[in-house]
């Protein structure tokens, strides 16, 4: 067997154990998120509520996702147990993830307001924060996805190389 083809193997299942490693890792970090998803407009916000421990750990994150967010003013205020406001951010990207530190036990409750009149794809989440273990899982899986393409893309530069070599004699 040709080293290119050693190569290759090795590349393949360097990707393949990357996607394995990468979905197990991403399905761990989202398997206790709560989410809504809609169209808002103006006319009544969108929210989400969620059970949060300070005993499971004490930083929690809610996750705004949003389609043509730059045409609306959207808002997003998060609630406290004895429903106070305990935090408030202007959407300004399309994807916005904001840590927050959980007092006390109880229902949060997320909610996302239109400020214009246009219609927006929304989605919104809130979880506690995943364990740092979690998110290295994730992204080791990541990393060995691009290891095996770069083994690829070397396999086939020594391939073309060995070939030219093959080819002058």
């Amino acid at each position: 067997m040709q080293k290119s083809h050693i190569v290759i193997l090795i590349a393949g299942a360097l990707v393949a154990a990357g996607m394995v490693t990468s979905y197990y890792g991403a399905s761990l970090v989202t398997q206790d998120i709560t989410y809504n998803e809609g169209i808002l407009n103006s006319t009544a916000p969108i929210q989400v509520t969620k059970e949060l421990d300070p005993a499971i750990t004490e930083t929690a994150v809610f996750v705004v996702q949003s389609e043509g967010f730059a045409d609306a003013g959207l808002v997003a205020s998060l609630f406290d147990p004895s429903n106070q406001m305990i935090s408030t951010r202007k959407i300004d990207q399309r994807n916005t993830e904001v840590q927050f530190t959980i007092p006390t036990k109880g229902t949060y409750r997320l909610e996302l307001e239109n400020q214009e009149q246009t219609e927006v794809h929304v989605v919104i989440g809130l979880t506690h924060m995943p364990d740092k273990v979690l998110i290295s899982l994730n992204f080791l899986g990541q990393m060995f996805i691009l290891s095996g393409f770069v083994g690829v893309v070397i396999s086939g530069i020594y391939a073309i190389k060995s070939r030219k070599k093959t080819q002058l004699r």
